[in-house]
């Protein structure tokens, strides 16, 4: 063994768990598939990563192997990304866009140990080892609660601008490299490399922040913009009560005349005139304020639904109840039931005649399902102004809160728009 070649084992062997560990983090983001995948990673970093400080500092040390250098950070860049589709669960969008993210993130926080590293010369002295791997723990540490923040908040995103980031990560990633590569082929030395990197570094991690607070601007809009339309639901939900107490209270004073006007003509002897007036009322049953639904919320949702079903000429059916004692809070179900309706009306009043709204109630199992099958003209209703827009959404929120799904689907002139939620236990509900 050369002397050159000792001093560098040396200095690079105390430092190799860093640098294992610097990709290692990704790991906190993921999901493993199975033990024998995460084995797979694992084995991935500890051969790649364990020999990539000795080739840095054999390079800065002797001048010498540059290519081999360029052509390990290439593999690295090119097998990264496949061992993290194929070792790990989950969305496949979050497993490849925190690829480049992270190692942005990471680099940002451990280039400047890494310059400061170089600078001291080689062998290194155990003070300076150590001081880079609490560094390396550090930024680790930073990049993946920042890259974890920055994947939720991309999540969000509409989905086709979500797949695109995610497939662009690896690309980006691997341009990254390869600009890496191009600089180290133009510099003479691993520290001269290491500068220059560090300002791609330092402008592509700016560029990530200027991201992110956009992102975060982004939801903070987008969550005040839903309240508002939480609101503006809750406000119609109690006007649309308000609207039925009224009529009940109005049916109950036209009773109350009807039997006084009934009690004068069997007073009078009147009693054909008695009984023509009974049949006139019994035709007129069917104005009378009806009842949807035993659950005082749903029949208020539905009540307001049929209103604007009959405003717009469109037919509402509704199959199944739901039970007075269901344990979905009040302020959920309203939501839920409110979206799913006021977009089927909304499409059925949209689309061909007849129109059609068809809701259907079903609680099995502690599962509450309720599916809105309507009519639709040929493209999706999407309705526009204060408090509209968000509808999907909110849905979504509901259907992962309680552990269940939403799915919409369009086909053959109809829209059918299915949620699932599992219904909480009572001692939840009033715990």
């Amino acid at each position: 063994m050369s002397a050159a070649l000792e001093i560098v084992l040396v200095s690079a062997l105390p430092v190799v768990p860093a640098y294992i560990f610097g990709v290692y983090a990704i790991r906190f983001l993921l999901t493993p598939r199975s033990p024998r995948r995460h084995a797979l990673f694992a084995l991935y970093c500890a051969v790649l990563l364990g020999i990539k400080p000795v080739i840095d500092f054999y390079w800065q040390y002797t001048n010498d192997g540059r290519s081999l250098a360029i052509l390990h950070g290439t593999v690295m860049a090119l097998m990264l990304p496949v061992l993290l589709w194929y070792c790990f669960g989950g969305d496949w969008r979050r497993r490849l866009f925190v690829l480049f993210p992270y190692v942005c993130i990471q680099s940002v926080f451990i280039m400047p140990p890494i310059i400061l590293l170089l600078q001291t010369g080689l062998p290194l002295r155990p003070v300076w080892q150590v001081m880079f791997l609490a560094a390396s723990a550090l930024a680790c540490g930073l990049a993946v609660l920042i890259t974890d923040r920055l994947a939720r908040l991309v999540e969000k995103l509409p989905g086709p601008v979500y797949t695109a980031l995610a497939a662009a990560s690896p690309a980006v990633n691997l341009l990254f490299n390869l600009d890496q590569a191009r600089q180290s082929l133009q510099g003479d030395s691993r520290l001269e490399t290491a500068a220059i990197l560090s300002w791609r570094v330092a402008e592509l991690g700016l560029l990530l922040a200027a991201v992110f607070f956009w992102l975060l601007r982004r939801q903070a809009k987008q969550t005040v913009a839903i309240a508002a339309a939480r609101e503006a639901m809750h406000q119609r939900a109690v006007e649309t009560q308000q609207r039925s107490l009224t009529e009940l209270r109005t049916l109950h004073a036209a009773h109350r005349e009807n039997l006084e006007a009934l009690d004068a003509l069997l007073a009078e002897g009147s009693t054909q005139a008695a009984l023509d007036k009974v049949r006139a009322l019994t035709r007129q049953e069917s104005q009378a304020a009806r009842r949807y639904a035993d659950n005082p919320v749903a029949d208020v949702s539905l009540a307001e639904a049929a209103r604007r079903c009959t405003e717009a000429g469109v037919a509402l059916n509704i199959r199944g109840t739901l039970p007075r004692d269901c344990t979905l809070p009040p302020v959920d179900l309203a939501s839920l039931l409110y979206n799913l309706l006021s977009n089927a009306v909304t499409a059925a009043a949209a689309g061909p005649r007849p129109g059609t709204v068809d809701v259907r109630f079903v609680t099995v199992a502690g599962r509450l399902c309720v599916t809105v099958e309507n009519t639709m003209g040929p493209r999706p209703v999407r309705q526009q102004g204060p408090g509209h827009g968000f509808g999907q959404k909110i849905l979504r929120e509901i259907a992962a809160r309680y552990d269940g799904s939403y799915t919409l689907e369009y086909g053959q002139g109809m829209a059918v728009a299915t949620a699932m939620v599992c219904l909480p236990a009572k001692e939840e509900t009033h715990g």
